[in-house]
């Protein structure tokens, strides 16, 4: 600390949180001074322009409300992770950080040692994420440990590749990013975010809830998860679900689509259950399609047919008919072999008009 020129405030590179490690043997005193003078001149003069154009709290949280009633955002909002709690996810805290305006956050690390030789010798790398609103001065921070593993289902992999601890630190920062995020911002703002995307989910007001339930329900069986593992996992029957709960819901779907499994939060009671639910919805299919095929033969057979009058006057005119009619139709006899060809034809030039692919439909969305 004696090395540093009288310029230098030990005071402030102690408090600054953009100040640099202290000078240490076999470092440049020079350039770690000049570094730490350019990070408190940098420090002050941020702090400068959030006193010179403060934030409105009126417009931060009207901002933060629009964006909370847009249904991708909404869908993003929550997170759910077994054993350890659900809540607020990262793209809430970011987004409502970036309304809250004069707001800064991330991570840096600090230090990083290198992975050995040996298959248990695991790199680390030193994290510290902090968060500062600088219109009010207050700052958190939070140093973590992280270590170059990944988590297989092999046993711990060891991560060798810079691509890869990068991003390893890149999601656990994250994740600590969200928790120094929240505890600078207004209680009341991040209440009223979560309570507008809840709402969203819940369909705004525009469509009914009870909708919103049938397509959650819908959602979830593509992981193995039918009514009666809901009805476990709420403890009474969906259609008595909480927008509160459908935000919980929402947050367990999002863990389930990022890999998460079903197991995790439902008893599931194996494969049976499963199997019969798709064999009901098959049979439902295929009474849906006889009644789609029974509505679609009834602008033709609606109408009676007419009985002729049968006349003196059109009695030979009938009968002369009916033998012009049968001459074509000897003429146009083919063999039996040929007739199932001519079906199937008419057949597959019907089949575009009546059958419609299953991704056409709006309520097959991942996002309920």
């Amino acid at each position: 600390m004696d090395n540093l020129p009288a310029t230098t405030n030990n005071a402030q590179i102690a408090h600054n949180p953009f100040a640099r490690l202290l000078p240490s043997d076999g470092m440049n005193v020079g350039a770690v001074a000049i570094e730490s003078d350019r990070a408190i001149a940098e420090a002050q003069g941020q702090l400068t322009l959030a006193k010179k154009f403060p934030r409105s709290m009126t417009a931060a949280i009207a901002e933060f409300t629009d964006t909370c009633n847009s249904p991708e955002f909404a869908a993003t909002a929550f997170y759910s992770v077994p054993n350890r709690g659900s809540g607020p996810s990262i793209r809430f805290a970011e987004e409502a950080a970036r309304c809250y305006g004069n707001f800064q956050y991330g991570h840096r690390e600090l230090s990083r040692i290198q992975a050995g030789p040996g298959p248990q010798d695991y790199g680390r790398s030193e994290v510290e994420v902090f968060a500062w609103d600088m219109q009010n001065n207050n700052y958190s921070k939070r140093q973590v440990t992280v270590v170059h593993v990944r988590d297989t289902s092999n046993g711990p992999k060891k991560l060798t590749d810079q691509t890869d601890i990068d991003n390893r630190i890149a999601n656990v920062a994250s994740k600590q990013m969200r928790g120094r995020i929240l505890a600078l911002l207004p209680k009341h703002m991040v209440a009223i975010g979560q309570d507008v995307c809840k709402r969203t989910l819940a369909g705004g007001g525009e469509i009914p809830l009870r909708e919103r339930l049938i397509k959650m329900a819908g959602a979830f069986a593509k992981y193995g998860v039918n009514d009666k593992h809901l009805v476990a996992y709420l403890g009474h029957p969906v259609d008595d679900t909480t927008v509160d709960e459908l935000g919980d819901l929402m947050g367990i779907y999002n863990a389930l689509r990022e890999g998460a499994k079903a197991s995790d939060y439902f008893k599931l009671d194996g494969e049976a259950e499963v199997i019969d639910d798709r064999e009901t919805a098959a049979a439902k299919s295929v009474v849906a399609k006889q009644q789609a095929a029974k509505t679609a033969d009834k602008p033709a057979t609606g109408k009676k047919a007419e009985k002729p009058v049968h006349t003196a006057e059109n009695g030979a005119a009938a009968q002369q008919s009916a033998q012009a009619d049968s001459k074509p139709a000897q003429k146009e006899s083919k063999p039996a072999e040929a007739q199932p060809k001519e079906a199937a034809v008419e057949q597959s030039a019907q089949e575009p008009e009546t059958q419609q692919s299953p991704a056409a439909t709006p309520e097959e969305k991942d996002v309920f």
